[in-house]
């Protein structure tokens, strides 16, 4: 169980890139109940100090897809790690984001309980590397309602 993060005794990190401040709060407050030490980062160049702890944690970030591009070499490094929150899933943004690595989607406003599956499976199951799903010959599917299906 999430609840379960914080009794580990591994301090987990959530990094949240977000304008808007009321996400930013929502996000911290539901990633502080399920055991995650939270930080506000404006962009990708502040993590790269925090490699350490972004690989025990996640980020969870509402960009736009020319920003998260002039990002590739960092993202790349952790795209396991990444959720793209974003307020419309489409097909053509799915095929774009699966072009450049991205296997985490989930719809804004985000709903807490899809949020709680989605660290889950990134925290917990393997490292979430979506490599489990290349080697089966499966894409990452993405609904609107809320992402990536489990």
């Amino acid at each position: 169980m999430i609840h379960s993060l914080a009794m580990t005794g591994k301090l987990k990190w959530a990094f949240i890139i977000d304008k808007d401040e009321f996400v930013r709060l929502s996000l911290n407050k539901i990633l502080n109940k399920y055991g995650f030490q939270v930080e506000e980062v404006e962009d990708f160049s502040q993590l790269e100090k925090r490699k350490k702890d972004v690989q025990g944690g996640i980020i969870l970030a509402d960009m736009e897809i020319d920003a998260l591009e002039r990002e590739l070499p960092l993202l790349k490094k952790w795209s396991d790690r990444f959720v793209l929150m974003t307020p419309l899933v489409t097909d053509e943004l799915n095929s774009r984001l699966r072009k450049i690595g991205i296997h985490h989607v989930i719809k804004k406003p985000v709903e807490p309980e899809l949020l709680k599956r989605l660290i889950r499976k990134i925290t917990l199951n393997g490292q979430a590397k979506s490599s489990s799903l290349s080697k089966k010959g499966a894409s990452s599917r993405f609904d609107q309602k809320g992402g990536e299906r489990t």
